[in-house]
């Protein structure tokens, strides 16, 4: 996984300008900022992208499109890639034009209004420093993470702790040998703890699991989360040891839920759970945002069911089916 981790964003950014040129001349891309929408534009001439309003006349200042803030100098050109000064004060951009906001970048956080809050930064236990490689890697992953989640995060005291110089929490005999579990979370002190950035998303999943209310006996959600185990436990690859072990789970589906390629995998196996994890990422507060981000996952569903059908007429099988053997 933290090989596909590393430079996320720079290479699909790349990936859509590769989409967006094609003989010279201007297109769209999803991958594009504003998911390639009509009115986003990129100047090959100046290497930056631009936002036409309906007159042609390009933006300026401050875009607020569909739950994510751009900034466009006097030029018209977005900020990306970096951290930038705006009326004095500094803002980071992704490379696709998001201001992190709500979110971390390497390993410090910024508020919602786009600040970075060092007292709600990961807090390094120990005298080794992170690497550039480790705030890499927790900044792509809690990307991933719905912002509603990482506010709430801070909002209810929690702190990510990260003990750079200790193996691991946990390391119990399985019958997939030796386990090394890397992450840690104490609800009474509300901290998540990890020892290997690889396992952050699911120590998360962990935490949200816990603030979600899934453990509590008698959830709703969480019995029909395991309802579903039996058509996903291959893939997530729980040992045994962790078999009945509900946070364990939990952080495992949440953390390949927020994985884009083994999400895709997990609409094919069991689209009921990603309908599950929806709902549950889904807080309050997205409200504003809420038909947007649906419409997205509908497309998301659908493009999964295309596939299971496809995969069903080339292949002559599917979940519950056994391949038909030909000949006598």
């Amino acid at each position: 996984m933290k090989g596909r981790r590393i430079g996320r964003l720079a290479f699909l950014l790349a990936l859509a300008l590769a989409l967006v040129f094609k003989g010279g001349h201007l297109g769209y891309a999803m991958e594009a900022p504003g998911d390639g929408d009509p009115g986003w534009y990129y100047r090959q001439e100046n290497h930056h992208w631009c936002y036409r309003q309906e007159d042609q006349s390009l933006y300026t200042g401050w875009l607020e499109y569909h739950g994510e803030w751009y900034w466009f100098n006097g030029d018209g050109w977005m900020a990306d890639g970096g951290l930038r000064t705006v009326d004095g004060l500094p803002y980071y951009f992704f490379i696709n034009g998001h201001m992190a906001w709500n979110q971390y970048v390497g390993m410090k956080f910024y508020d919602e209004n786009g600040q970075q809050q060092p007292e709600h930064d990961v807090r390094v236990i120990g005298k080794l420093s992170p690497s550039g490689e480790d705030r890499d890697l927790f900044s792509d992953y809690m990307y991933e993470v719905p912002r509603s989640w990482i506010a709430r995060f801070i909002r209810d005291g929690w702190e990510f702790m990260f003990y750079k110089q200790k193996k691991y929490f946990a390391a119990p005999s399985t019958d997939q040998g030796i386990y090394y579990v890397y992450h840690s979370v104490d609800t009474h002190y509300k901290k998540v703890k990890f020892t290997d950035v690889d396992s952050v998303l699911q120590a998360f999943g962990e935490y949200v699991g816990y603030a979600s209310g899934c453990y509590r006996e008698g959830n709703e959600r969480m019995e029909a989360l395991w309802a579903q185990e039996p058509a996903i436990a291959s893939f997530l690859g729980i040992p045994d040891y962790y078999a009945s072990d509900a946070r364990f789970y939990f952080g495992k589906v949440f953390a390949a839920y927020l994985d884009e390629q083994e999400r895709e995998i997990l609409m094919r196996l069991s689209p009921k759970t990603c309908e599950i994890l929806s709902e549950i990422l889904m807080l309050p507060e997205d409200d504003k945002n809420r038909l947007y981000l649906q419409e997205k996952a509908r497309q998301e569903q659908e493009k999964a069911a295309e596939e299971r059908a496809r995969r069903v007429a080339e292949e002559g099988y599917g979940p519950g089916q056994q391949k038909k053997k030909e000949g006598p």
